[in-house]
């Protein structure tokens, strides 16, 4: 055998054969002129091949189109799998299956195996894109739904191995969604239909929150002020700023001018052609129908006898240089306000929008100004006096009808001392028996009576020791009268039954 083998490449390697007239004229593609017998059987044709092969000659693929062959030999062969390994890189435009010689052939078919059964690995870039136009086609799956999520699986995957098919990718699977009907969500991850959730922040900026409108604008300014200084000392000013200005401004527009803020920004939706998956091997089996589909508000698509348009904003669909501009003038008028150490310019910014930013500014900064001045400021080193103070007040106050002031004084101080009644509840008994009585409408003035402690002073010793469990006063003594806090009352009762 090895004879035989050194007699083949010794004809093979025959420089006068090579350079003879005959040899050069002729054409030989895909097979060598002489193989082994070892090969031939490797390159006998199988059954399914033969059968999409014949369909190359029938008499329909003479007036029928490409796609239509496309379709109609992959349907032939939707579920054919072949155990033929093809490691020879090649270029091929537009691939189809009558391009590939039947080593290819084989060699698809033995690769689409292991990608059906979850393994994607690297392929001749024809391969690549006769799978995905097996998809488009719905060829290979028995639902829509199905097709779509194994097309979209496969981009997501594929593109880590070579990304140059990420240029097609985002097209045609809208394109699959919009032409099959599915459900637009389907999209909602997709960068052009996300790019479209931001603008609608913007044109709907009297529905939005602060931080839809905040998030909207970080992702379609040309301003990237996550990066700047003065966002990164004071974000939550920045923030509150910006959006009140953008509200103001559009706002503003919505009053005054005929044209809103939104459309100078970014312009109008506008109706083009549209060709449903460009640059791929489709076969449009409803060529002649006519149907309307909407991905979102500005975004839709509209096809009447087979003719497809779309409407949407069209222009950058990056970032606005615009928004820009009144970005980064945000951030500069908020450095000059606040005497900021590091200052920066803005241009291309009307003189009624930075009128308009600017009393944005002041009025926030008036705010916080209030705010500050509405503190109250509480020095707790006077407690204790101000306690002591009570006490002597209250001792005053306590006196009986014949004047007999010292039993009562010493009556008092060991009511006032006793210690909690338990470690989980910081009242003594006066203090506990005065709620109870205001849970269930018992009368809180024998209980004050009884401990010759006024109401007032209950109800304050009450709040001060019930504070850090309700961060709250829990009696109310605005009237003189004491009263429960209703917000508080089911939770004190489960803290403080009746007796």
């Amino acid at each position: 055998m090895s004879d035989i083998k050194l007699i083949l490449d010794h004809v093979l390697s025959d420089e006068k054969l090579l350079n003879s007239s005959a040899f050069r004229e002729r054409v030989y593609k895909d097979e060598p002129i002489i193989r082994p017998a070892s090969q031939l059987k490797a390159l006998s044709t199988p059954k399914k091949i033969k059968e999409m092969k014949e369909i190359v000659y029938s008499p329909e693929a003479y007036w029928k189109t490409s796609a239509w062959l496309f379709y109609t030999q992959g349907k032939c062969a939707e579920d054919y799998e072949d155990s033929y390994e093809y490691n020879t890189d090649f270029t091929k435009y537009y691939p189809c299956y009558r391009d590939l010689s039947l080593e290819q052939l084989r060699g698809y078919f033995t690769w689409r195996k292991k990608v059906r059964n979850g393994n994607i690995v690297k392929a001749p870039l024809p391969f690549v894109y006769i799978y995905i136009y097996e998809l488009i086609n719905c060829i290979g799956s028995k639902t829509t739904l199905e097709c779509f999520l194994k097309l979209k699986n496969f981009f997501d995957s594929y593109t880590y191995i070579d990304d140059s098919i990420k240029k097609y990718s985002e097209n045609w699977l809208i394109d699959f969604i919009v032409y099959y009907g599915l459900d637009p969500e389907l999209a909602n991850d997709m960068p052009d239909v996300m790019h479209d959730s931001a603008l609608l922040s913007l044109m709907h900026w009297d529905k939005c929150s602060d931080d839809e409108l905040f998030e909207a604008i970080s992702k379609l300014s040309s301003y990237q002020f996550e990066k700047s200084l003065y966002y990164l000392s004071k974000p939550d000013e920045f923030k509150a700023v910006l959006v009140r200005s953008f509200i103001g401004i559009s706002a503003f527009f919505h009053e005054k001018r005929k044209q809103s803020f939104f459309s100078k920004l970014f312009g109008n939706t506008v109706e083009c052609s549209y060709n449903m998956f460009r640059s791929a091997i489709f076969y449009d089996r409803q060529s002649m129908r006519s149907c309307e589909y909407a991905l979102n508000e500005i975004h839709t698509y509209t096809c009447k006898n087979g003719k497809w348009s779309c409407q949407k904003i069209y222009g950058s669909r990056g970032r606005s240089v615009r928004l820009g501009n009144l970005v980064r003038a945000v951030d500069s008028l908020l450095r000059e306000k606040s005497d900021f150490k590091h200052k920066i310019s803005f241009e291309d910014v009307s003189k009624t929008a930075v009128k308009l930013i600017r009393n944005v500014i002041d009025e926030y900064f008036e705010e916080l100004r209030r705010k500050e001045a509405r503190k109250i400021t509480i020095d707790l080193s006077k407690l204790s006096g101000i306690r002591k103070a009570a006490d002597i007040t209250r001792e005053k106050l306590l006196v009986d009808e014949n004047g007999e002031t010292d039993d009562i004084i010493t009556q008092t101080e060991e009511n006032t001392k006793s210690e909690p009644i338990t470690e989980d509840c910081p009242l003594d008994r006066s203090e506990k028996e005065f709620l109870i009585s205001l849970l269930y409408n018992g009368d809180y003035r024998g209980i004050s009576a009884k401990y010759r402690i006024m109401p007032s002073i209950l109800a304050d010793s009450v709040n001060e020791k019930m504070f850090d469990l309700f961060s709250d006063n829990i009696i109310d003594f605005s009237e003189d009268i004491p009263n429960i806090i209703e917000d508080y009352a089911d939770d004190l009762k489960e803290m403080f039954h009746k007796e």
